[in-house]
């Protein structure tokens, strides 16, 4: 974990240090376009993960060990040995955490909870709730063989030593529609890929067509509001749609594959906006110790989103009604739908703190349309209001 955040960090540096100052819109595009396809490789990672693990675990470790070695000569070789070194002085420990840049700190506790909304839902409950089978196919009322393995509804396994179906993991609850473990790697992992392509083409197909690019802190609360639809829609239909209570298997597979994919959309976006801000905020003689500072805001924000949505997704969904004796875990639908609140509040969170971020001067266009006037025209118009007799 240290090693990879260590590399982000590397990488997201070198983009300030070979920009010349002043060249915003260079800058956004070469940030969007790094932390894009770095997403996106990740994507592969989570979808060769899943698909690996059937073979065993050593072999997806190996596989991952593999690829690493591979890039690491075009790290070696490829790059300026002058990139990285410390002009003056290496920073000292207390210098690290001098705290004297407002916009970078309240853009890292915004990035707190913009990844803690997507982490309530995404990494733990979604994997959990695919994977978990329907409710009603589980206990003592539904016999099985082991030899038969369509004995069972799907993601549910035959316990020999019973000879009745089970939940294939008690922890993850059951009222989900039972995914194999390829299938939901695959459905993550198209996510994250999904994901690293729109960031890596947002400043060329959505906030340049806005004319919002270069973006500023306006642009961000703008698609900070906007992020919290997806998974406000999601809360609803899970918890009081048809679909999800009926369990009618093909109307939730397309609700969530819709309600994700525009997820993706939108939080590529944001996440593209926020990669841009904290180089532009960034001093040129401290640039690896603010990203750093914002890096480790963006892990806590994981973190707390990481344990806040195991409790939640056990907890909130109550517990199924005991089958005979055979406890199926929570009720991931409610536990799924309480995790998509949670996110959608943390995004509204993420979106109202970054108001506080002074940077004021551009104001906020749609296209042809200009929603908030640049500061400078806005003094312009007031003047000319206070001459008119």
């Amino acid at each position: 974990g240290i090693a990879k955040d260590l590399t982000k960090l590397g990488g997201k540096t070198v983009t300030k240090l070979v920009t010349p100052e002043g060249k915003d819109t260079r800058l956004f595009r070469l940030v969007s376009l790094l932390t894009g396809w770095k997403n996106s490789l990740k994507g592969v990672g989570y979808f060769l993960g899943s698909a690996l693990l059937d073979v065993s675990y050593e072999a997806a470790l190996g596989f991952m060990i593999g690829l690493i070695v591979f890039a690491m000569p075009f790290a070696v070789f490829g790059l300026d040995k002058n990139l990285g070194t410390a002009k003056k002085k290496n920073s000292s420990l207390k210098e690290i955490f001098v705290f004297d840049n407002f916009n970078l700190n309240v853009l890292s506790l915004a990035r707190l909870f913009l990844f803690a909304s997507r982490d309530f839902w995404f990494e733990v409950p979604l994997p959990f709730y695919l994977r978990s089978p329907d409710c009603q196919g589980l206990g003592p009322d539904y016999t099985c063989s082991p030899e038969d393995e369509g004995s069972c509804t799907r993601g549910a396994v035959c316990d020999p030593s019973l000879d009745y179906c089970t939940n294939v993991n008690t922890g993850g609850g059951c009222g989900g529609p039972g995914l194999d473990r390829v299938v939901v790697g695959a459905f993550l992992g198209g996510y994250i890929i999904l994901y690293g392509q729109v960031q890596s083409w947002t400043p060329q197909l959505v906030t340049g067509p806005l004319n919002q690019t270069p973006p500023n802190k306006i642009t961000e609360v703008f698609w900070g509001m906007i992020n919290c639809y997806p998974t406000l829609i999601a809360a609803i239909v899970v918890y009081a749609s048809e679909a999800f209570i009926s369990y009618q298997l093909t109307s939730m597979i397309v609700w969530l594959v819709v309600i994700i994919v525009s997820f993706a959309v939108i939080f590529a976006i944001n996440s593209s906006i926020h990669s841009f801000l904290v180089v532009k905020y960034a001093k040129s003689d401290k640039v690896a110790v603010s990203v750093g500072f914002y890096y480790m805001s963006n892990a806590l924000g994981r973190l707390m989103g990481t344990l806040g949505s195991g409790f939640l997704y056990t907890y909130a969904g109550g517990t199924v009604e005991n089958l005979m004796g055979y406890d199926p875990g929570s009720d991931g639908r409610l536990g799924l739908a309480a995790c998509f609140l949670a996110g959608t509040i943390s995004s509204f969170l993420a979106a109202f703190i970054t108001i506080w971020i002074k940077d004021d001067q551009s104001g906020l266009k749609c296209g042809n349309c200009t929603i908030i006037y640049p500061k400078e025209d806005q003094d312009e118009t007031n003047q000319e209001e206070n001459r008119q007799p």
